[in-house]
């Protein structure tokens, strides 16, 4: 037997206000709308920390920004060529330069604008906060510099630069002007950058050198892009997520659940017998796919509800005309042959006609016990809710008195049962009484219904004449009734009879069944 453990829900255990909470978000339409938010919030923070990362590898890792420095360096050039035509070059005047672009230690230049018109269509570029900056001739020699951050250059200027930056170096004084190759990161993490100054005839007359440091470090860099960029688009984008997560969510789940409300509602009513009922979607998607499989399904259902009907009734009605051509019909018969000698032999012989008429009262009297029998089949006790055992009870008294054979019903461990099971026992036990009322000239009866674990066994046994159980196969209707009656609900049959020993017959059904 299988013991069932009550347990209270998760949400009994809960305050009633918030029981409440918890009941309305619970429901699908609410964890869907939930669930298209927070996904919407969850993006945002990975857009945002993707543009951080950006941000990140732009500023610290790449050489974008010392690619920018060169090209805005190449800029440069034409400003400081007339400087370098002289001769010797102009060194008072590149150095007066200098200390004009580097104010406040900013290296601050004014370069043409993409589009500009003439020589003043300018735009201030800021380079940051300078270590060094030289400007050299065509040699290397130094000719103007001024330092930020590092003593200022002395003596042989390529001996001084790191092997990154004079890379660069070299490949400006040989007239290179590709930014990528005239800018990197040296070992410190500073930017530098060269840029050739050229000629009217693009001969190299000098080169300018850049090196700066970093806007910031990486700790203010974090700071600044989080308070001033990352957090108040973060908060805007989050709240704005949120909204549109809630409304999105809420059309989209709203229509879903009713949709899936539909399919409830259908299902519902097919589980009442009502297959009238179909589900209404008729959309292309798959939860409209389903509604129509489940159509589909319904009114197979119902077609096969109808035909187990209409084949039902069919067994029903054969069976009864079989019952009744083998009893009624035949003690009909038997009747109409006992009045027909009785009136042939009133007149000459009334003691003859009296004993025809005693026989043909037998006759009717057996008769109407056998349309009884009938009758009650058609009406199992099983289905007045009275119980299997009740029923058995009962039917025993009335077919006893009936048939003048004494029956007993024993019943051990009874538990409660599906009615389908009780209907087929109950049947058995009809059947098998008919018989030992028709056949086996028994004097007593017994009925034992027990429970054997999770099965349900009901014995019938008499003290008839028995009979051979093997020449009987296939041959006794009732007998072929009860055992697929059995075996149509999973269990068996099993008939133990010998000549003058009596006969037992042995129903066996799980629980489960």
């Amino acid at each position: 037997m299988i013991k069932v453990r009550k347990t209270l829900p998760p949400l009994d255990r809960l305050p009633r206000p918030l029981r409440g909470v918890a009941l309305f978000f619970g429901k699908l339409q609410w964890k869907l709308t939930l669930a298209y938010t927070l996904f919407t919030v969850i993006t945002i923070l990975i857009l945002g920390a993707i543009a951080l990362a950006f941000v990140w590898y732009t500023t610290f890792l790449s050489n974008t920004m010392p690619n920018r420095i060169a090209d805005g360096l190449l800029r440069v050039g034409p400003a400081l060529t007339p400087y370098l035509e002289q001769t010797p070059p102009d060194q008072a005047g590149l150095q007066a330069w200098l200390q004009k672009v580097t104010l406040d230690n900013d290296l601050v230049i004014s370069i043409p604008k993409d589009d500009a018109v003439d020589e003043t269509d300018t735009v201030a570029a800021q380079f940051g906060r300078f270590a060094t900056v030289a400007i050299v001739d065509a040699q290397g020699q130094i000719l103007a510099a001024v330092s930020g951050d590092e003593a200022a250059p002395d003596g042989p200027f390529q001996t001084q630069l790191s092997p990154e930056a004079a890379a660069g170096f070299q490949a400006a004084l040989q007239g290179e002007t590709d930014p990528a190759l005239l800018s990197a990161r040296d070992a410190d993490n500073y930017l530098v950058a060269t840029a050739p100054i050229l000629g009217p005839e693009e001969q190299v007359l000098g080169a300018i050198f850049v090196k700066t440091a970093l806007p910031f470090e990486q700790g203010e860099f974090l700071r600044i892009v989080l308070q001033g960029t990352i957090l108040p688009v973060a908060v805007v984008m989050l709240i704005a997520g949120v909204i549109a997560g809630v409304l999105f969510g809420f059309m989209i789940a709203r229509g879903l659940t009713r949709r899936l409300q539909t399919l409830a509602e259908a299902a519902d009513a097919w589980s009442e017998g009502n297959f009238e009922v179909l589900a209404r979607d008729s959309s292309g998607d798959e939860l409209g796919t389903l509604a129509r499989q489940l159509n589909h399904m319904a009114v197979q259902l119902q077609t096969l509800f109808q035909t187990n009907q209409e084949l039902a009734a069919l067994e029903e009605r054969n069976r009864l005309a079989r019952d009744l051509h083998d009893s009624v019909k035949q003690q009909v018969f038997a009747t109409v042959m006992q009045v027909g000698a009785a009136q042939a032999s009133l007149d000459h012989d009334p003691g003859a006609a009296r004993t025809h008429l005693a026989e043909t009262e037998r006759l009717v009297r057996q008769a109407q016990q056998e349309l009884t029998v009938l009758i009650q089949e058609l009406r199992p006790a099983a289905l007045e809710g009275k119980g299997l055992a009740t029923a058995l009870r009962d039917y025993a008294v009335d077919w006893s008195r009936q048939n003048n054979i004494e029956t007993g019903v024993r019943v051990s461990g009874e538990r409660v049962l599906p009615l389908h099971l009780e209907q087929a026992l109950f049947r058995v036990a009809q059947e098998a009484l008919a018989n030992v009322a028709r056949h086996s000239r028994a004097t007593t009866a017994e009925i034992y219904l027990s429970w054997e674990g999770d099965d349900v066994v009901l014995t019938i046994t008499n003290n008839g004449q028995g009979f051979d159980v093997a020449a009987m196969v296939g041959k006794g209707v009732g007998l072929r009734s009860m055992r697929e009656r059995m075996e149509a609900l999973g269990g068996h049959l099993a008939v133990d009879s010998q000549p003058s020993a009596g006969t037992r017959v042995t129903a066996r059904l799980g629980r489960a069944a």
